[in-house]
């Protein structure tokens, strides 16, 4: 078993604020730069796990974005190490949810999950998508799984013209168990870089490019 894989297990669907998207903590350091994808990591205070901001930007529209995170059934073909994505409540007209995110773990350690609530918004003035949440109590873990006591992250969306949006995914999480926070802090990138290397790839095809979601306008000069 490779100590890389056991150790970026846990960076799974970080969809809920942990700083401000378009911030940067005064401690904020680079740790990775390659192919278009910027990964920054951050202390968390009252936490040894350090937090991410990762940065891209991908050619689509934000239709085609949020239609691609709003589809769990996809979720596994991007979201590094995640094996499912469960809708658990979903209200479209306030564009809150309720999600079970599992993360694979090789034998003979536990697969984690979590279950996070959250939101869509989106700034009528700069038309920049939003989606954060948390983790929230009340749903037992599947038999066999150990539960993630926290995940915290959110994703922002920003249109920058010529049919392109910048995406800002930051993160931070807890997987429980006894993983050394050292190691996993030296190895923060691997979650947010694969994903989003990936997300490049399938927001490309022509179902996701076509997608439309009822309640996210796109500014006029798109």
């Amino acid at each position: 078993m490779k100590l890389l894989t056991l150790l970026t297990m846990f960076w799974l669907t970080m969809i809920g604020a942990t700083a401000n998207a378009g911030g940067r903590p005064a401690d904020m350091k680079l740790v990775l730069n390659k192919d278009g994808i910027r990964v920054w990591s951050y202390e968390v205070p009252g936490s040894p796990l350090h937090g991410f901001k990762a940065v891209t930007t991908v050619s689509s529209n934000l239709n085609s974005i949020v239609g691609l995170i709003a589809d769990t059934e996809a979720a596994s073909r991007w979201l590094y190490r995640t094996s499912e994505v469960e809708t658990l409540k979903r209200n479209d007209e306030s564009m809150s949810f309720v999600i079970r995110v599992v993360t694979d773990f090789p034998w003979p350690f536990k697969d984690r999950e979590a279950v996070v609530a959250g939101r869509i918004i989106q700034d009528p003035q700069t038309m920049v998508v939003r989606i954060d949440s948390n983790t929230v109590g009340g749903y037992a873990p599947r038999t066999g799984n150990l539960n993630m006591p926290v995940v915290q992250g959110s994703w922002l969306f920003k249109p920058v013209g010529n049919g392109k949006v910048e995406i800002t995914m930051t993160g931070h999480a807890d997987p429980g168990g006894n993983l050394p926070a050292s190691l996993v802090n030296l190895l923060i990138q691997e979650h947010p870089y694969n994903s989003l290397k990936a997300l490049k790839s399938v927001i490309a095809e022509p179902r996701f490019q076509t997608a439309r979601v009822a309640s996210i306008r796109e500014p006029l000069y798109q």
